[in-house]
C-alpha cells in the first residue's frame, strides 16, 4: 500500500514538474502584437494585398514573435486622426492621407501637385526615395517612425450627372477635394472645392452635397462609387500622398533581431502599396466599363488648357515653400525628374 502511494505521489510530482516547466517555457517566449489602424474597408486592395501580406510575412519571419492586428474602417479613429493615433500610441501603426492633416506636411505636398504622378507605383517609389534624400521630409515625420510613404493613383474627376469634357464644364461645380492643395487646384479650374475624406464621397454624391469628386478611379470599385458615379474624366490633376507610420517608442522597444527583420520587410512597403493601388485603378476602370460609366479622355487641346490653368498653382507652391526656407524648387525638380 505504501509503495502504491509513493508511485502516485511520484507521478503527481512528475506531472506538476512538466506543467510548471511548460508554463515557465511559455513565459520566456515574448510575443509582440502590433495594432495597425487605417480608414479603408477590410475589402480594400491595400488591406488584402499589402497589409495582410505584411502581417503574414512579419509573423513568419519572426517565428511568431511579432504579429500584426489590423483595424480597418476607421475603427480606432477617423481618417484625419490616424497620424495622431500613431504619435500617441493609441495605435502602434497608422495609415492615412497626409492631406487630411492640413499644414503638418508642407513638403510632402509636392506629390499632390498637378501632373507629378503618372502611376501610383512610380510615384510611391519616388516619394520613398525623396524621403531618404531630403532631411526636411524626414523632419516632417520626425515624431513617428515611417514604414512607407506612397501615393494614390492619379486623381481624376468622378461626376454624377454632368460629363466633364472641357475645362469650362467644371465652372461652378461643387467638387470633393482631398486636401488644401486640392482646393487650390479645383479653384484654379473654376470649381468650388468641398473638403472631405474619401469615405464620405459616396454619401455626398448620393445626396447631392457635391457634383463630382477629385479621387482615384480605384474608388469606383473599392468604395462602390459605381453606384453613384456616371462619368470619369481622366485628367491626372493631382495625387494623394499617404503614410504608414509607427509609434517611435513601440518601434524602439522591438528586440534588435526582430527590428532587422521588421525593417527589411517594410523597405518595400511603399512600392507594394503603389502597385496595389495601380491595380485598384485598373479594377475601377474595369468596373466602370462593366456598369456603363463613361470614361472621358481629354483632347490634347483641353489637356493644354488644364496645364495652363494649373501652372500658377505649381509656381505659387514652389515660391511659398522657398519663402518659408524650404527647398521647394529642389524637391519639385527631384519629384519631376525622369
Amino acid at each position: 500500500m505504501l509503495t502504491k502511494k509513493k508511485g502516485v505521489l511520484a507521478a503527481a510530482f512528475l506531472g506538476a514538474s512538466v506543467l510548471m516547466g511548460a508554463c515557465g517555457s511559455a513565459s520566456t517566449e515574448e510575443t509582440t502584437s502590433l495594432k495597425l489602424s487605417h480608414f479603408w474597408p477590410s475589402h480594400h486592395i491595400v488591406h488584402t494585398q499589402v497589409l495582410e501580406k505584411f502581417g503574414s510575412d512579419l509573423e513568419s519571419e519572426t517565428n511568431g514573435a511579432v504579429t500584426l492586428e489590423l483595424y480597418p474602417g476607421g475603427s480606432l479613429g477617423t481618417p484625419p486622426e490616424q497620424y495622431d493615433l500613431a504619435t500617441t500610441g493609441t495605435s502602434d501603426i497608422s495609415l492615412s492621407v497626409h492631406g487630411y492633416t492640413s499644414g503638418k506636411f508642407p513638403l510632402v505636398e509636392v506629390m499632390d501637385l498637378p501632373f507629378v504622378v503618372t502611376s501610383s507605383e512610380e510615384g510611391s517609389k519616388k516619394l520613398w526615395e525623396l524621403y531618404k534624400e531630403f532631411p526636411e521630409l524626414q523632419e516632417e515625420h520626425g515624431d513617428t517612425h515611417p514604414l512607407a510613404l506612397f501615393t494614390g493613383e492619379p486623381n481624376q474627376i468622378l461626376s454624377k450627372d454632368k460629363p466633364i469634357e472641357r475645362l469650362e464644364d467644371l465652372r461652378g461645380l461643387k467638387v470633393r477635394s482631398p486636401s488644401t492643395l486640392g482646393n487650390e487646384i479645383l479653384e484654379a479650374v473654376g470649381a468650388v472645392p468641398v473638403s472631405m475624406p474619401v469615405n464620405d464621397i459616396y454619401e455626398s454624391l448620393n445626396k447631392g452635397v457635391i457634383d463630382a469628386a477629385l479621387a482615384g478611379v480605384s474608388t469606383v470599385n473599392d468604395l462602390n462609387l459605381h453606384e453613384v458615379v456616371d462619368h470619369v474624366t481622366i485628367a491626372n490633376l493631382s495625387a494623394s500622398s499617404m503614410f504608414i507610420t509607427m509609434n517611435k517608442d513601440r518601434y524602439d522597444q522591438l528586440p534588435e533581431s526582430e527590428k532587422e527583420k521588421f525593417d527589411a520587410l517594410s523597405e518595400n512597403l511603399s512600392q507594394q502599396a503603389g502597385a496595389a493601388l495601380d491595380q485598384g485603378g485598373q479594377d475601377g476602370l474595369d468596373k466602370a466599363d462593366e456598369v456603363g460609366i463613361s470614361v472621358i479622355e481629354l483632347s490634347s487641346e483641353e489637356q493644354e488648357k488644364f496645364e495652363k490653368a494649373l501652372q500658377p498653382v505649381i509656381d505659387d507652391w514652389i515660391k511659398t515653400k522657398e519663402a518659408e526656407g524650404l527647398p521647394g524648387q529642389s524637391i519639385y525638380d527631384a519629384a519631376t525628374a525622369k
